[in-house]
């Protein structure tokens, strides 16, 4: 029925969809595919799947080619030519579906991102055929081969590997980039082993069921390298110059847990929480690891490290979250302390489903994480959270110094007065939760649409969507009689002030770290968002704060009285303490779910934001520590009088 007058502008449209290094999770999936089926013929037991040099190619004319081989079923001449040049192919599967394979992976990522092309070898019942698909500088097609310019050749039987020779079919196909001299093996700027960590991002488990993954991993500079198959074949002894090995992908999940395992029993599971079908929430599981600390532990060469959090969907993980950018997602399932110990992979069931891009999973037609079935799954996990998780907090918590009573109480009835003048109670929506509450949302009092948020998906950017952010969406008043089931999140002075170094804030889900943290700021809020979060972190190393101790201390402790000295440190961080926890909580009574929403919020209430009224305001602080000190630079003066 349908026709289609510009294939290439096609072609380009929906490459531009894609994330970055796409292509390679496309070669790697039909490769799979590919194996599969002679696994499920009966005719083998298992397969194996190299990106390696393309050694024939790179002894033509010294170019340096990256190429996925696989011995699985083949393609002859006919297939080859028919599934390089036809969109939405059916295939070999016969298993096309919006869920399934979409017949278009391959041909839309390999070569749009490799205009020289992509070449493909295969080998099918003793026939070894060849087809380069690329940009002919007019349209996307297949581009002639050899001297007589046919477009599909008949290919050596030194073009393939040894071991699918041996099988007596595979496949080989080669991506050449865009210009003469383009290195794919290793790109320009990327790290030696990029390739083996894409893949282990990309997949959950791999080099199981009969099917092993391996991808070369090369060391040292470009002419130390191997100059041949069998030269790189002995290197892998360990003779013969610097390692250049063929290393395995086993997965994200297989990493973390070996890693996990190496700490002690039970510090990986997975806990399955039930949704709420009535609200077409699905179930989903929560696979969890507490990673071990220290020399020799460190996963992030092959995968993502601790702190970090993604979505799984069909064996391949999707929407990662890391670093800062994961801060509001730990706050969520309830990790505050010991984040870059954990780690989270999300893996909702029933009628989820990935887009075209293979970017995000999605629920209902959403991105998990824009979903309200998320903000469920980690309520649920939350009550249910393992033991060794929490343990891992605790051990985080015991590192910082214990909260002085007396200081609190000493700013809270200092602050009584001021909080007053406005008395907000804050409820979040949650089924079967413990009160009722109504009023307007975060998403506007009239039910419109609130302030927009940009979220990071994957390693690109998503634009700001009409959509209010869930993660903070609230009621504001308790109704017992009409509204609806809800927990309390916010009261006042509902804040938790501790004081930490730089380093040991790392480790903390802070609000709007943007890439910094608490480096060089004087204060952060760790938690979901700048409304609930319920831990204040003061720094200790901020220069800011030092130097009002220098001060004061230069002006009342002159003969550098250790306990004089403690003193001072003492109610220095008692009056910068009141003045940041009146500055939270007296913004957040602005809270009015339309020109104060959750989005501002976080912007106002950002480490550099609290900096700035820090900043702001040291006249008094230093006047009210000096004021406190005084007796002691008395005492002191009249001694040495």
């Amino acid at each position: 029925m349908f026709r289609v007058d510009n294939a290439d502008f096609i072609a380009d449209k929906l490459a531009s969809e894609l994330l970055p290094d796409q292509e390679f999770r496309e070669a790697c999936k039909n490769s799979e595919e590919a194996i599969r089926r002679l696994i499920n013929s009966g005719a083998v037991t298992s397969g194996r799947i190299e990106f390696d040099v393309d050694w024939p190619l790179y002894e033509l004319d010294g170019s340096w080619f990256i190429c996925c081989a696989d011995d699985g079923d083949g393609m002859d001449r006919a297939e080859l030519q028919r599934y390089t040049v036809t969109l939405a192919v059916r295939g070999a599967n016969d298993n096309q579906s919006i869920t399934g394979n979409q017949g278009m992976g391959l041909k839309i990522s390999g070569p749009t991102r490799h205009k020289r092309g992509v070449v493909i070898r295969s080998l099918k019942n003793g026939e070894a055929t060849m087809v380069q698909i690329g940009w002919n500088g007019h349209e996307y097609d297949l581009i002639p081969l050899g001297d007589a310019g046919e477009t599909v050749a008949s290919a050596d039987p030194d073009m393939f590997p040894p071991f699918i020779l041996e099988r007596g079919s595979g496949t080989v196909v080669t991506f050449l980039g865009n210009e003469v001299g383009d290195n794919t093996f290793v790109p320009p700027g990327r790290p030696k082993g990029w390739l083996f960590k894409y893949l282990h991002l990309r997949f959950f488990e791999f080099s199981h069921d009969g099917i092993d993954l391996f991808v070369r991993v090369p060391s040292g500079d470009e002419d130390e390298w191997p100059r041949s198959r069998e030269e790189a074949s002995i290197r892998q002894t360990g003779r013969g110059g610097k390692s250049f090995n063929l290393s395995k992908v086993n997965g994200t999940a297989t990493v973390w847990s070996d890693a996990a395992d190496r700490e002690g029993p039970d510090r990986h599971g997975v806990v399955d929480v039930p949704g709420n079908p009535g609200d077409d929430v699905p179930p989903a599981r929560v696979h969890w690891w507490v990673l071990p600390t220290g020399p020799g532990t460190d996963v992030s060469s092959r995968t993502a490290s601790g702190g970090s959090i993604a979505v799984l969907f069909q064996n391949e993980l999707h929407d990662w979250r890391v670093g800062n950018q994961a801060n509001p997602f730990f706050a969520r399932m309830g990790v505050l302390f010991g984040k870059t110990r954990i780690a989270f992979i999300l893996e909702p069931q029933g009628t989820a489903s990935s887009d075209f891009a293979r970017a995000h999973v999605l629920v209902s037609g959403k991105p998990v994480f824009e979903t309200d079935a998320w903000h469920l799954w980690s309520e649920q996990f939350r009550a249910v959270m393992p033991e060794a998780i929490k343990r891992t907090m605790a051990e985080e918590q015991e590192r910082l110094q214990a909260e002085d009573p007396d200081r609190a109480r000493r700013i809270r009835e200092r602050l009584k007065d001021v909080m007053a003048l406005l008395r907000p109670r804050r409820f979040r929506q949650l089924p079967g939760g413990s009160t009722r509450a109504s009023g307007p949302t975060a998403s506007g009092a009239d039910g419109s649409a609130g302030a927009a948020s940009s979220t990071s998906s994957g390693s690109g950017r998503r634009s700001a969507t009409s959509t209010p952010r869930g993660l903070g969406a609230l009621l504001t008043k308790a109704d017992e009689l009409a509204g609806e089931a809800a927990t309390e999140v916010f009261s006042i002075l509902n804040l938790e002030p501790r004081w930490v170094t730089e380093a040991s804030a790392e480790g903390m889900s802070i609000v709007q770290a943007n890439g910094k943290g608490l480096h060089d700021r004087a204060a952060a809020l760790a938690g979901e968002d700048g409304v609930s979060a319920s831990v204040l972190l003061l720094n200790l190393d901020f220069r800011g704060y030092q130097s009002i101790v220098a001060a004061v201390n230069e002006w009342a402790n002159s003969e550098g009285d250790a306990e004089k000295t403690k003193l001072i440190e003492g109610w220095t961080q008692e009056w910068i303490e009141q003045k940041m926890v009146e500055a939270v909580n007296g913004l957040r009574q602005l809270e009015n779910g339309s020109t104060w929403t959750p989005v501002n919020f976080d912007d106002a209430l950002s480490p550099v934001a609290l900096t700035a009224a820090f900043m702001a305001d040291r006249y008094h602080t230093l006047r009210e520590v000096k004021r406190q000190v005084g007796s002691l630079r008395s005492t002191s003066t009249a001694a040495s009088a």
